[in-house]
Parts: C-alpha cells; sequence; structure tokens
C-alpha cells in the first residue's frame, strides 16, 4: 500500500451517481457541473477525471461557457467556466490559388469559399478578470471579446480584422495570449 497514491474510485462513483454528459471541444465526457458563486457573470464549476484545459469550449444544457481558470488537479481536475454570451459568426471567404500557367506565362487560378464558421465568445465592457478585484472599464467605444485559442481563431482573429457582433461592426486592435487557451481581443468599433 502506498499512502501517497490516489484513489479515484470515490469521486468515479459520485460521477456514475449524480454526474452528466457534457460537450467538452466536441467530445462527450461525463462530469459534475455546479453553480459557482453569484456574481455579474454565469458561472459553474466542472470537475471531471477527464483532461480538461483553460480555454476548452463546455456546452452545456445547450449553452456554450469557456474555460476561463487553470485546472487544478488532484483526485479530479476542477476548473471554472463561464457562460459565452454570444456567438460570432465569421463568413466564409474566397481563396484563390495558383494551380498552372497558360501558355503566356499568365497564372491560371482556382477559387473556393471557406466554410463559415461560429466562435462562442465572452463579451464585455470591462477588462478580462476571473478574481474579486474591481473591473477595469476600456473605453465607451470599446469591448473585450475572450475566445478560445485555437488555430481558427488565430488566423480569424488579428490585429485590424473586423466582425460584426451585437448589430455593430468591430475592429480587433490588440490581441492578448497573456492566458494560455485564450484569445483576449480588445476591439473598437469600425
Amino acid at each position: 500500500m502506498n499512502p501517497f497514491t490516489i484513489d479515484n474510485s470515490d469521486f468515479q462513483f459520485l460521477l456514475d451517481a449524480v454526474g452528466e454528459t457534457v460537450i467538452i471541444d466536441n467530445v462527450p465526457k461525463k462530469c459534475i457541473v455546479n453553480n459557482a458563486k453569484i456574481g455579474d457573470y454565469e458561472e459553474k464549476y466542472i470537475y471531471t477525471l477527464d483532461s480538461i484545459q483553460r480555454g476548452n469550449v463546455i456546452v452545456h444544457n445547450e449553452k456554450n461557457y469557456l474555460i476561463v481558470s487553470d485546472v487544478t488537479e488532484g483526485q479530479y481536475k476542477k476548473a471554472l467556466m463561464r457562460y459565452c454570451n454570444y456567438i460570432i459568426e465569421i463568413e466564409g471567404q474566397e481563396v484563390c490559388e495558383i494551380v498552372s500557367y497558360n501558355d503566356f506565362g499568365e497564372p491560371i487560378y482556382e477559387c473556393h469559399t471557406t466554410e463559415s464558421i461560429s466562435v462562442p465568445a465572452i463579451i464585455d465592457k470591462y477588462t478580462f478578470k476571473i478574481d474579486d478585484f474591481a473591473p477595469i472599464r476600456v473605453a465607451d467605444n470599446q469591448i473585450i471579446v475572450t475566445v478560445q485559442d485555437n488555430e481558427t481563431s488565430k488566423n480569424k482573429f488579428t490585429v485590424n480584422v473586423t466582425f460584426d457582433v451585437m448589430g455593430q461592426t468591430w475592429k480587433v486592435i490588440d490581441v492578448d495570449l497573456t492566458r494560455n487557451g485564450l484569445l483576449i481581443l480588445t476591439c473598437e468599433k469600425s
């Protein structure tokens, strides 16, 4: 017997008894979800034996959530997730590639339209905060947009890119990568 080994059987029993299936980055997983403290945001804690990390998109009760905290590990993994209050629709873009050249040496292009995507996002008028410190407001014509940090988001949300949300067009003026797993964008009305 090793007193330093972790026995997951108690948590597994709890998971089997009261756990529910959620979608974590498009993969169904068993976990326990409960409400966090009452505050300005709809936040919940997620407990699971499966691998999770900051930036995972969780679908729970047909709502999108984004894990915004570090993941604590022990007998189980625990993290704080926040409700994504908007979905940003990114239209497909026309992409053209040179496929060959004609007899005069001019390029022949083949064009196709990329697929449109929907990106769950947390949009706020305050700087992104998780702790209990007072929020810092951004300028009246700006918003803070937090999305999952993945290749698609990095390619779609770069400085000077515009997108429509909340009935207005917004331009990305800063991309903050200081929180692993999250892309935190400062945007202003375009």
